[in-house]
C-alpha cells in the first residue's frame, strides 16, 4: 500500500554528506566538459528540481504545456516515469497530463536520451519537448534549464537525501537558467526579497509562481461543484504526495473539516480496497472521502484500468473508474504576468531559431 510519505531523518546525516558526495562526482565529468550531454534536433526545455519532490511542479508544467501549446506549438513530454507501476505506460504525473491533454505525446523512459529519440520518431512534428524533472539528468543537453524550488524553504534543511530532501548540494542551482518559485499563496515582498537573498541567483532571474485552488470535482460524473462546497464539510483526506500536509493546509483553509487523514509516499499506487476503505471511514463519520487530483488520476490501477484513462479526456476519465464516490481538488499554477510573458517568448524564439512554429 505504499506507506507513509518520506520524511527527512536529521540522524542519518552522515549518509547524506555520502550522498551529496556521490551526486557531485557524478555532475563533475559534465561540470569540467570531459562528458557531452547529447543534443536533439528539436529544442529541449528541462523542467525540475533540487528536491525529492513537493516543489510544485506538476502544476507549473501544467501551466506551461497549456500557454505553449496556445501559442501553436506541437509539444511533446519527456520523463523518467519514477512510481510507473510494472506494464503500465505512465506514472501518476503523465496520466495527470494526459486527463488534461488528451492525445499529448509522452514517452517515460530512464534513458532520456533514447526516449527522446522515440519521442521524435513516433511524433515526427514536435516543436519542441518538456523534459520533466531533468535537472540531475545531464546526458541529454536542454536549450533551457528551469528549476523549480519551495519559495518558503528553497533547500529544505539543507542536506541531502535521507537526512534531508535534496537530490544534489543547493549549489547544483547555478546551473538554472531561471527559478520557478512556488509557494501555497502569493509570496509578500519581504519574502521574495528573503529568497532572493537565499538564492543568490547571480543574474539568474526568478519567476514566482504561486498555486491557488482551481476547482473541485465530484466522481463519478466529472460535475464540477464550487470551491464553496468545501465551507463547512467534513472530509478524509487520501493522498500519496511529497507534501501532503500543504494539502490539508488548504483544505482547512477553505473551510474544511478533517475527519482523519491517510498518507502515502509520493508516487504510490492506491489499492481499490484502501480507496473504499477511506470512503467508508468518511462515510461513517458523516463526511466525503476527498483527493488530490494526481492521485485521482492513477485510479484504477490496481484494476488494470489505465490505458483508457490515459487516453480519456476529463469527463470519461471521472465518470469511468467504477470507483465508490469521492471528490478531488484541482489546483493550478499562477505565475506572475510579466515574468511568465518572458519565459513564453524566451520558448517561442527557441523554437524559431530550430526553424520550427513560432
Amino acid at each position: 500500500m505504499g506507506g507513509r510519505p518520506l520524511k527527512p531523518l536529521p540522524a542519518l546525516a552522515p549518509f547524506s554528506y555520502l550522498y551529496a558526495l556521490g551526486a557531485m562526482a557524478k555532475n563533475l565529468p559534465f561540470d569540467l566538459g570531459l562528458r557531452r550531454p547529447r543534443r536533439l534536433p528539436v529544442p529541449v526545455v528541462s523542467i525540475g528540481g533540487l528536491g525529492a519532490g513537493g516543489v510544485g511542479k506538476t502544476p507549473f508544467v501544467l501551466w506551461l504545456l497549456g500557454r505553449l501549446r496556445e501559442r501553436g506549438l506541437e509539444v511533446g513530454v519527456l520523463a523518467r516515469g519514477y512510481g510507473r507501476e510494472p506494464g503500465q505506460e505512465l506514472n501518476d504525473e503523465g496520466l495527470l497530463l494526459a486527463r488534461r491533454f488528451p492525445g499529448l505525446p509522452q514517452v517515460q523512459e530512464p534513458d532520456r536520451v533514447a526516449g527522446g529519440q522515440r519521442l521524435l520518431r513516433e511524433h515526427p512534428g514536435l516543436d519542441l519537448i518538456l523534459l520533466d524533472d531533468g535537472f540531475q539528468h545531464r546526458r541529454l543537453a536542454r536549450d533551457l534549464d528551469l528549476l523549480c524550488l519551495d519559495g518558503e524553504r528553497p533547500f529544505g534543511n539543507g542536506l541531502c537525501l535521507p537526512a534531508g530532501w535534496l537530490r544534489e548540494p543547493a549549489r547544483g542551482r547555478h546551473r538554472a537558467d531561471l527559478f520557478v518559485a512556488s509557494s501555497p499563496a502569493p509570496l509578500p515582498p519581504s519574502a521574495q526579497a528573503a529568497l532572493r537573498q537565499k538564492l543568490r541567483p547571480r543574474g539568474t532571474p526568478i519567476l514566482f509562481a504561486p498555486t491557488r485552488p482551481a476547482g473541485l470535482v465530484q466522481v463519478p460524473g466529472g460535475q464540477e461543484l464550487g470551491l464553496g462546497a468545501l465551507k463547512g464539510g467534513a472530509f478524509w483526506l487520501l493522498a500519496g504526495i511529497a507534501r501532503p500536509e500543504r494539502f490539508e493546509a488548504l483544505v482547512r483553509e477553505l473551510g474544511g473539516r478533517i475527519l482523519g487523514t491517510t498518507w502515502l509516499r509520493d508516487h504510490a499506487r492506491i489499492p481499490d480496497a484502501l480507496l473504499r476503505e477511506c470512503v467508508e471511514k468518511a462515510e461513517a463519520a458523516g463526511g466525503r472521502l476527498l483527493l488530490t487530483e494526481k492521485d485521482e488520476a492513477r485510479l484504477g490501477l490496481d484494476a488494470g484500468e489505465p490505458s483508457g484513462l490515459a487516453a480519456a479526456g476529463p469527463s470519461e476519465g471521472d465518470s469511468n473508474h467504477g470507483c465508490p464516490p469521492h471528490l478531488y481538488l484541482r489546483v493550478e499554477a499562477c505565475p506572475e504576468e510579466e515574468g511568465a510573458e518572458l519565459l513564453l517568448e524566451r520558448i517561442s524564439a527557441l523554437v524559431s531559431e530550430k526553424g520550427g512554429a513560432g
